[in-house]
């Protein structure tokens, strides 16, 4: 929806990004066959923010999705060798990784961006389905993505609305639909940005039952529901570091308690062609199954069996 695309240039703006709306990535012969769909229209891009002194551009899907259920965590969690679904650039990497570099090329040549800018990808999001903005929230904090949930893109609105921001057709139209509620918006937004994460819990939970252990270096994961996984993303370097173990804590669904894994390195390295590298070769993307007859499997690589490395609080 261009309108919600243009509220959100609007606040970007506001907060010193200068963007450019509905960018065209001018994908050759070559990248296409590359990508595995010959016949793939030019991509669009939704946002591209770029805030000037960082030297990086934040590369953004603008989701409205008003009369819809909403972002559903279950498909930006899926994987695909080729892109298909709703969110390819969040879903297949190959594709990701084409895509900004023909963007980067594209971008030099308008004289826009250097050739060493940093992209990051993100998404904004008008509607959530089943208000699930903090499985997003942590699973794009995980991928190092940029995200924006229904509640923030309110409480912005709101906060720009204070101001007397009044001169702009978005702004106009966001401070009607969001008329009345603005007390309501910045309670939500608050209850949300206080909620006790994951990290948090798994470091008391580890105190608890570990005494002996220190959190540094552990790795924590919520239990995504929508796909009975728990992920874990963790730099390559980890293989060649001092470190002896992966340790990992997987949250059980209700955040009663956890499992505790610890991988020896040495494991990893020896199984090293069964982990799921990225194509940039700088991070180790896990995606263990919670399901019984599978559990601790990594079926983001090549099926990995992790129960044997599981160790039990006294």
């Amino acid at each position: 929806m261009e309108l919600f695309e243009g509220i959100i240039k609007t606040l970007l703006e506001h907060e010193g990004y200068w963007v450019r709306q509905s960018f065209k990535v001018n994908l050759t012969k070559e990248e296409k066959r590359a990508i595995g769909k010959h016949s793939i229209p030019r991509p669009e891009i939704d946002l591209l923010a770029f805030k000037p002194g960082t030297n990086s551009m934040i590369v953004l899907e603008a989701k409205s999705y008003f009369d819809s259920p909403g972002v559903k965590i279950s498909e930006l969690l899926e994987h695909h060798e080729i892109p298909d679904g709703r969110y390819k650039l969040f879903t297949c990497e190959n594709y990701r990784n084409i895509v900004f570099s023909r963007l980067i090329k594209d971008l030099v040549h308008l004289g826009l961006a250097e050739p060493n800018i940093n992209l990051q990808l993100g998404l904004v999001a008008g509607n959530v389905y089943q208000n699930k903005s903090d499985d997003i929230a942590e699973y794009f904090d995980s991928n190092e993505w940029f995200f924006w949930s229904p509640e923030t893109v309110k409480h912005k609105v709101n906060a720009l609305a204070e101001l007397g921001y009044e001169n702009n057709t978005a702004i106009i139209t966001a401070k009607i639909l969001t008329r009345g509620s603005a007390e309501q918006s910045t309670r939500n937004f608050m209850t949300s940005s206080n909620t006790v994460n994951t990290a948090q819990k798994a470091k008391q939970w580890l105190a608890d039952n570990f005494p002996n252990e220190s959190y540094q270096n552990v790795r924590a994961s919520k239990y995504y529901l929508d796909k009975d996984i728990w992920f874990f993303t963790t730099p390559v370097d980890f293989l060649n570091s001092d470190q002896n173990e992966l340790k990992l804590l997987l949250a059980e669904q209700d955040y009663k308690g956890f499992y505790f894994l610890k991988i020896p390195r040495d494991y990893l390295i020896s199984n090293r062609n069964k982990l799921s590298i990225r194509q940039t070769g700088d991070k180790i993307d896990f995606h263990i199954s919670a399901l019984s007859d599978r559990r601790f499997t990594d079926i983001r690589g090549e099926g990995l069996n992790l129960a044997q490395f599981e160790v039990k609080p006294r």
